[in-house]
């Protein structure tokens, strides 16, 4: 009757316990924090989830422990909505004609509905930055973005990252002709709301107001294993703009891990009750954006695609001359904005002054995106002694690109060992644009090889820290013509600028590391080839399909259908509704680097 149930079997049961708690904040956006219990015999603890930490209770022996028992049952019994996980402020609207769930969410004395979700695959892991993305409405009825995020204490919101890099633009002004500021925020998304979102009198906080300040300092943490096994090549070409974000989890020594048989069954590792961990705590933000733009990922003309990237370019010359860096640059926050026929360049939660060295500092990005140094967090480029073919010097009026004879220079902190800079900004840019060519097709000639396209997808695109692929894909650039072999005949003129970029990018590396990086040459060398309006032109015309749309249309044999879910809340919503949102979503384990 006493005996311990085997160690396999606890953890099993304790694996579908944080999986059903997982679900609980995946699905319903209601949730802040979830509770579960367990029993053993007769043996039981209670569990805790929140986007910074897993807590469980040490067990107690509820026959000979009742007056413990009662306490729990009584507590769960009579606590407020809040104290029992729920957001007092959201809550369900109605179900649109698709049956999907809408929601209220307020935003200090203002009210948005929500239309449609344009991202959420970061709920999906149980610790981490949760980020939700919606198309919503204003009491005006104009459309808008609505981000909602919990964002580590010591960061700081997005609205002022983006206030302060304005700043350093416009402090530009007085040493050069152009109005920096200007330039620069014309070309990124505008908030018009946010606030830190409060629960009662306080701000909410996964340490202060969730746990009441607990001491975790001596908490036995839950381990979990991280993935084995990544989705497959299709599954991956879904719009995920704001994929996992795992900083505090790889800090706090609990990684989130799926079994590599079933992607949606959370594994435990070990419970060790001697390991001590620290709570990264988080607070909870909210930030509305005026425009509602089209992704990359979503936009089917090629010309926009680059007319879009023109724009980004310049936005990142301004940011990288005022001493920031992006450093999360991805098809997911380049934007098209067909109302002004422009592109437009957001989330700035991770950019950072050049000359900032904190904790945070270290490495981040989407693997899709990010540059090969910053993923192995190293120089590559050494050993390598081009030079600019073109000796004339680039500045930039935002309007035409014009060559004089002035120089000047980024000063970025000596590597130790390793810094990120400006560069990697522009790599992630050209990953942008080969994912553009690889995941789609031209919806009048697809691809004539496509199971050589995929293998190549499979290459580069694989979301692992393994770069060897792709630096050979960016160094031997002459190759690029090539993939006309495999991809749609029509994007000739794309790869041609392709092979410019990485040409001009490869030179600018090698330059800025013969004596390693402290200082980078600062020309705007990137725009020059994305200005060629006969290239720009002859993409007109081209409509874009994506690849796993498109391959429908063929055998699974050629290329891997992606594996569809359909995902329902557990709990109950707010109102007497159901939480969360019944849709269909794909299997994804694609991971992000925060540091």
């Amino acid at each position: 009757m006493g005996r311990k149930p085997p160690r396999n079997i606890r953890h099993f049961d304790f694996a579908k316990l944080v999986h059903d708690m997982e679900q609980i904040l995946a699905l319903d956006p209601c949730r802040r924090f979830t509770f579960g219990t367990t029993v053993e015999n007769r043996t039981t603890r209670l569990w805790v989830l929140s986007r910074a930490t897993l807590l469980r209770t040490e067990p107690f022996d509820f026959i000979k422990e009742r007056r413990q028992l009662v306490i729990i049952f009584l507590c769960l019994a009579f606590s407020s909505l809040d104290r029992m996980g729920w957001d007092p402020t959201i809550a369900f609207s109605h179900l649109d004609k698709d049956g999907r769930r809408q929601y209220h969410i307020k935003i200090e004395n203002q009210y948005y509905t929500t239309v449609d979700v344009l991202s959420d695959s970061a709920a999906d892991s149980p610790l981490g930055r949760a980020t939700r993305v919606w198309k919503v409405k204003d009491s005006s009825d104009k459309v808008r973005v609505l981000k909602d995020v919990w964002l580590e204490r010591d960061r700081l919101e997005e609205h002022k990252i983006r206030e302060a890099i304005l700043a350093d633009a416009k402090a530009l002004n007085e040493r050069e002709e152009h109005s920096f500021d200007a330039q620069l925020e014309k070309r990124m998304l505008k908030p018009i709301a946010y606030w830190r979102v409060p629960v009662g009198d306080e701000e909410d906080d996964t340490g202060a107001v969730m746990l009441h300040s607990y001491d975790l300092s001596n908490a036995q943490m839950v381990n979990l294993i991280s993935p084995k096994a990544l989705s497959a090549i299709e599954t991956q070409s879904v719009a995920m703009s704001m994929p996992t974000d795992q900083d505090a989890a790889s800090q706090s020594g609990t990684a989130v891990g799926l079994d590599q048989h079933h992607p949606r069954r959370t594994i435990l590792e070990s419970v060790s009750a001697q390991e001590q961990a620290s709570s990264h705590p988080r607070y909870h933000y909210r930030i509305v954006f005026e425009q509602c733009a089209t992704t990359i990922y979503d936009e089917r003309s090629v010309a926009n695609v680059f007319r879009a990237i023109v724009e980004v370019v310049k936005a990142l010359y301004v940011l990288h001359s005022a001493g920031w860096v992006h450093r999360d640059l991805s098809g997911g926050n380049v934007y098209w904005f067909n109302d002004e026929h422009t592109g437009l360049i957001g989330d700035f939660e991770y950019a950072t002054r050049m000359m900032d060295r904190g904790r945070h500092n270290v490495r981040t990005g989407t693997p899709f995106f990010m540059a090969a140094e910053t993923l192995v967090n190293a120089y590559l480029f050494t050993s390598a002694n081009r030079k600019l073919k073109d000796k004339s010097q680039i500045s930039i009026d935002f309007d035409l690109v014009k060559k004089k004879n002035v120089s000047k220079t980024w000063v970025v902190a000596p590597a130790v060992p390793f810094a990120y800079n400006p560069l990697h900004d522009l790599e992630s840019v050209w990953w942008i644009i080969v994912y553009v060519l690889f995941f789609n097709d031209d919806v009048s000639i697809s691809s004539s090889d496509p199971t050589h396209r995929q293998r190549k997808m499979q290459e580069l695109f694989h979301g692992r820290l393994d770069v060897n692929d792709r630096q050979v894909f960016l160094r031997d650039f002459n190759r690029l013509p090539d993939a006309q072999r495999y991809l749609s005949p029509s994007f000739g003129p794309a790869l041609t600028i392709l092979t410019e970029l990485a040409d001009v990018l490869t030179t600018a590396y090698a330059n800025s590391e013969k004596t390693y990086p402290t200082k980078i040459d600062d020309r705007s060398f990137f725009l020059h080839p994305l200005l060629s309006e006969e290239n720009i032109d002859s993409l007109a015309n081209i409509k874009l399909v994506k690849v796993k749309e498109n391959s429908k249309k063929r055998s699974s044999s050629e290329v891997e259908r992606p594996t569809k879910r359909s995902r329902t809340s557990l709990s109950q919503g707010l109102n007497g509704h159901r939480g969360g949102t019944r849709s269909h979503r794909y299997t994804r384990t694609q991971t992000s680097l925060r540091n």
